[in-house]
């Protein structure tokens, strides 16, 4: 069933291109279309750093962001101009005239959905994808292998990143670039208040249960049971220190699941609370396997990596080039009370990034300046838009 529905998704996808590409023509013929497209729901990620950086450095460029008409973002690219609401006849127009895809998700930039179209596309209009990410790839994820999404770009936030990329994802025409990614721009200018983010990832396993089953799953227990933790709100009073929970945005369905009597111990929601500004103004981070640690530790502030169930969580992705004990930006911890202790610790330290760990971060970030889209522009401007002489 299935298959048949990805079927008429597809052919639904063919005609309506070839009945709107007279009009297409017409409407942006003359122009050289970048695309750029995060989940099409949301603006917070490499996309919407790199869009507002084309619009207000290169205003030239006919840059246009997707986004649907209900997102709690859509106020922020409003200021911005050229909106393609997801969807709409304006951007089915947009994909198929646009020569220049910048994604951090693949394949939404794509009105219709359907992958199969979306390469259909990419090869009659000679389209280049550039793919922004959206968070460092520290894992093997064979989604991204080239046969499969056939990147033109392939843009890396870290040089062991872009090492592992290089040498794994078979590509060979050195369409892997090391630039830093586009939202490290803004983790130059922050101001850091008394806040703890705790941010852990989420669990495949746990996408297909029912809510009840969920509840009940180790995930939710052992959080709910740190949030609960007497010696956690007694740290939070001490220090007179909010602490914010805020699950992944797969876990935030469940997010009515995690509670806490504590007012310093705030769940966090994804309508209330955007994962950066979360990053920027937080003092320490505690997760699992995030990967907004990389984030974090790029900002130069301290990691505690809490992950109690290491072994299952060994299903959830493949390995890859990252391990979190050899070159990890924090202590690696599964027991509750040595979390605790490490949490005092830090503060009563005042946040410090312990030298060893401040050794890590500089190994691994190489490039630290806020030149990242600057770095990014120029690597589609000098592969797609200037003629090799």
């Amino acid at each position: 069933m299935k298959k048949v529905k990805k079927l008429f998704i597809y052919l639904y996808a063919v005609i309506k291109r070839l009945i709107l590409l007279p009009v297409a023509k017409l409407k942006y013929g003359g122009k050289q279309v970048w695309l750029v497209c995060e989940r099409g729901t949301d603006a917070r990620d490499n996309g919407y750093h790199m869009f507002r950086y084309l619009r207000t450095e290169h205003p030239e460029i006919e840059a246009w962001y997707v986004i649907t008409r209900d997102s709690a973002d859509l106020n922020k690219i409003a200021g911005l101009g050229n909106i393609a609401f997801r969807g709409s006849l304006n951007h089915w127009l947009l994909y198929i005239r646009a020569k220049i895809i910048l994604t951090a998700f693949e394949p939404y930039y794509c009105p219709s959905g359907s992958y199969r179209f979306a390469l259909d596309v990419k090869r009659k209009n000679r389209q280049k994808v550039v793919f922004l990410q959206h968070g460092i790839m520290g894992v093997d994820v064979p989604l991204y292998y080239q046969e499969r999404s056939k990147f033109d770009l392939f843009i890396c936030g870290a040089k062991p990143e872009y090492d592992f990329v290089s040498s794994h994802f078979h590509y060979t025409n050195g369409e892997v670039r090391y630039t830093g990614l586009a939202r490290f721009d803004a983790l130059h200018d922050f101001s850091v208040k008394k806040q703890i983010l705790i941010m852990p990832t989420y669990r495949k396993w746990l996408e297909k249960m029912t809510e009840d089953e969920v509840s009940k799953s180790e995930y939710v227990v052992r959080w709910n049971h740190l949030l609960s933790n007497s010696v956690l709100s007694d740290i939070a009073e001490k220090y007179d220190i909010d602490i914010i929970f805020y699950p992944h945005q797969l876990m935030q369905k469940f997010v009515g699941l995690f509670t806490s009597q504590n007012p310093h111990i705030i769940i966090g929601d994804n309508r209330r609370y955007d994962v950066q500004p979360l990053l920027k103004e937080s003092a320490l981070l505690i997760t699992d396997n995030s990967s907004v640690h990389f984030d974090f530790a790029y900002m130069r502030k301290p990691v505690i990596y809490y992950q109690f169930d290491e072994k299952a969580f060994e299903k959830h992705n493949a390995r890859g080039f990252f391990d979190y004990g050899t070159m990890g930006f924090g202590e690696k911890v599964q027991d509750e009370n040595e979390l605790l202790s490490l949490i005092d610790g830090y503060c009563a330290n005042e946040f410090k990034v312990k030298p060893e760990f401040e050794k890590r971060i500089e190994g691994f970030f190489p490039l630290y300046d806020a030149c990242n889209c600057e770095r990014i522009y120029r690597e589609i401007r000098d592969s797609f838009l200037e003629k090799k002489g």
